[in-house]
């Protein structure tokens, strides 16, 4: 059985697609849980609609207390050998679970597949079914950690995003034996910190540079903007990720890639929060902010691994900011939120 969990939040003029895309795939055994997160529109009404009309869907009501604890409730409750998450404002690939139940695929313990972004001019990617594919086994699973820290395509012509739940399609066992689930504390950065820990108790992941799933770009699901609470969400999800790697024997092999990974943490945070245009908040704080994230001993080690990771625009603002140059560190910041502000839409 494959078990599919949809998070469901205000997600009326997106979830009929979804959910139409995720039946249109549905092949052999297959449960489908809805787990409606506390909306106000009318998605319980279509949540409870599909349900009657078809027995393999299930829906589960519950406060809203974000989308980490909604895909937990559907972990919870599925049966399923293969578990596959779906966003409610995505839709799926009509042939992507008859992929993940191919007798070839079966011995792995992850399987990752390829995603596009989907817009109004372009809605259908027909997939080439004879694409890449690559196995990783035993100590080759490090080369996927790593790029989920620092991300690299594992095909020139793929798409994958190593980082995300979605494309992908995990074992229940692996899930519940180690207790694998996401981190209601975090805001940003959940999905990652749930792939390095099951990655980390994986035997065997397979890569199909296939596209399967359809990352929808609109404006209501647009995430970068003013992000306050950045600066707290990723210094608790740096201490998790430290401790999970150390805890796994993983960290002497991963320092690197670890400390590449929280200065772009840092970057992001002066980006989307501290100098974000958005702020309502006074350059003094902006400043006091700062001080604060120089005090912290992971981003203080981090920094003398700067000139050794990254891009060129990051290693100068990360100089700067290390110099205690703020006003400097301010218009890169704000010249760096224009310019991703304008590839994002």
């Amino acid at each position: 059985m494959i078990s599919i969990i949809i998070p469901v939040y205000n997600a009326e003029k997106y979830l009929h697609r979804c959910v139409g895309s995720v039946l249109n795939s549905a092949c052999g055994d297959v449960e489908v849980i809805l787990v409606n997160d506390g909306s106000t529109d009318s998605s319980p009404d279509i949540c409870e609609e599909y349900s009657r009309k078809d027995g393999r869907i299930k829906v589960i009501h519950q406060k809203n207390q974000g989308v980490s604890t909604a895909r937990n409730t559907g972990l919870d409750h599925c049966r399923g050998q293969w578990v596959v998450f779906v966003d409610s404002d995505d839709f799926i690939f009509k042939d992507f679970f008859s992929l993940i139940v191919r007798k070839e695929y079966r011995e792995a313990d992850l399987l990752m597949f390829d995603f596009v972004k989907s817009t109004k001019e372009e809605r259908r990617v027909h997939a080439d079914l004879s694409a890449c594919t690559l196995i990783f086994q035993g100590n080759e699973i490090q080369q996927l950690i790593k790029r989920t820290l620092v991300p690299q395509p594992l095909d020139a012509k793929g798409n994958l995003d190593f980082r995300s739940p979605w494309a992908k399609a995990y074992k229940k066992s692996i899930l519940d034996r180690y207790s694998i689930r996401f981190s209601s504390e975090l805001a940003v950065g959940e999905d990652l910190l749930f792939n390095m820990e099951y990655q980390l108790r994986a035997r065997s992941c397979i890569y199909v540079s296939v596209p399967v799933y359809f990352y929808d770009i609109h404006i209501g699901s647009a995430t970068h903007g003013f992000m306050s609470g950045l600066q707290q969400n990723h210094a608790i999800l740096q201490k998790k990720l430290k401790n999970l790697l150390e805890q796994c024997g993983m960290f002497p092999i991963l320092e690197n890639a670890y400390y590449s990974y929280c200065l772009e943490n840092m970057t992001y945070v002066l980006i989307w929060e501290v100098f974000s245009p958005l702020s309502p908040r006074p350059y003094r704080t902006n400043c006091q902010m700062c001080v604060r994230m120089l005090k912290n001993t992971i981003y203080q080690r981090a920094m003398k691994y700067n000139w050794k990771n990254g891009i060129l625009p990051r290693k100068i603002l990360v100089f700067f900011f290390r110099l205690r140059c703020f006003r400097i560190t301010s218009l890169i910041c704000r010249a760096s939120y224009m310019r991703l502000k304008g590839n994002d839409f």
